[in-house]
């Protein structure tokens, strides 16, 4: 079987810090958008994807210790594993989706309860369709955040 070079161990290794890292502050944008919607504020701009980005820390830990296991012996993963990996990763960006949209199903009706209005048009800084500007009084609605 290949084994990998120092050099290349290194480099795998820097890769993996940093992917962790990278996961890791999602999971935190993710989790603070996520309190945020639940404080319930004046205006709020609600996306399901930054919902989605609290469990990406979970959908990366197996490249991560795949990557460690690949650092550590210096040679591939066993096929077997990496199979077990692909289905752990799918499984969790299948479960992060559902999470994502079980929570607007949720949060919608709530807001909607609260007496929020929806405002029409892309909010400010975000992609057509990617979010909703929801704010408890219409006059809100032209305002920047």
């Amino acid at each position: 079987m290949y084994s990998f070079s120092l050099a290349v161990r290194v480099m795998l290794l820097t890769w993996i810090v940093i992917l962790w890292i990278l996961s890791l502050f999602s999971s935190y944008i993710g989790y603070i958008s996520t309190k945020e919607y639940l404080a319930f504020p004046d205006v709020m701009t609600y996306s399901t994807g930054i919902i989605s980005l609290t469990l990406s820390a979970f959908i990366m830990l197996p490249f991560c210790l795949s990557g460690i296991y690949c650092f550590l012996k210096g040679q591939r993963m066993n096929d077997k594993y990496q199979r077990a990996a692909i289905l752990i990763i799918l499984s969790g960006v299948f479960i992060s989706i559902i999470y994502g949209f079980s929570f607007k199903f949720f949060f919608v009706s709530k807001v909607n309860d609260k007496g929020y209005y929806s405002c029409t048009g892309i909010p400010t800084g975000w992609m057509p369709g990617m979010a909703t500007k929801y704010v408890i009084n219409k006059d809100l609605c032209n305002k920047n955040k």
